[in-house]
């Protein structure tokens, strides 16, 4: 359901320019005052990064991100007055995201406990037929992500999938950035440590890693 339709336009709609030429400033004040509008465009601008931020940390093929994208969205549109400024938009959501993913995962690891669910299996990620290597060593990684505290799992994911930088970690996080690189540099020491004995597949992405001092 688009986010769209989750609100109607009450106040000031935003003007009809082009999406490109709307600010996230000007969106952020229509979307609080209710503004159903604005909450689509913003949907338009920052889902497909929600989105690339819940895949990097549950797997690219796992069923709830699609479910965890639509929440993310409506936390801010019930919360849009937290955020002060246009520019904390992309922040903002990225916060968000990580933290239904903390729930997420909390979740599961009581489904598993209480045996609702047979075993916590990586789900299978989709890939075209010529990077079935990748794909391997793909599910290989998110194996040894699934052993590591739920922090530590995001930070990596944020830092070495989404690319973020330490600063961004820690703000998506709510850490210190003296943290946010403790917990991704002994997130990399176990992947090293663990990947080497038991993966495979990825011990030629590894060998890549061995001289980075990246934290």
């Amino acid at each position: 359901m688009p986010v769209s339709s989750l609100t109607r336009p009450k106040e000031t709609p935003v003007s009809r320019f082009p999406y490109e030429r709307v600010g996230d400033a000007e969106l952020l004040a229509a979307l609080q005052l209710g503004d159903g509008d604005a909450a689509g465009v913003l949907w338009d601008r920052y889902a497909p990064l929600v989105r690339k931020v819940l895949r990097s940390s549950l797997g690219a093929g796992d069923s709830a991100v699609e479910d965890l994208v639509q929440e993310t969205f409506i936390v801010l549109l019930r919360s849009s007055r937290d955020v002060r400024t246009g520019e904390a938009i992309r922040s903002y959501l990225v916060s968000v995201a990580v933290r239904l993913v903390f729930v997420e995962l909390r979740r599961r690891r009581v489904r598993r406990w209480v045996m609702l669910t047979p075993k916590g299996d990586v789900p299978d990620v989709p890939t075209g037929p010529a990077d079935v290597d990748g794909a391997v060593a793909l599910l290989a990684l998110y194996r040894l992500l699934g052993h590591l505290p739920d922090r530590r799992r995001l930070a990596f994911a944020l830092r070495f999938i989404e690319g973020m930088e330490i600063a961004e970690v820690a703000a998506a996080l709510r850490i210190s950035e003296s943290t946010a690189k403790r917990e991704i540099v002994r997130a990399k020491a176990a992947i090293l440590a663990r990947g080497r004995r038991q993966e495979p597949a990825l011990w030629e992405y590894l060998d890549r890693w061995k001289g980075d001092a990246d934290g």
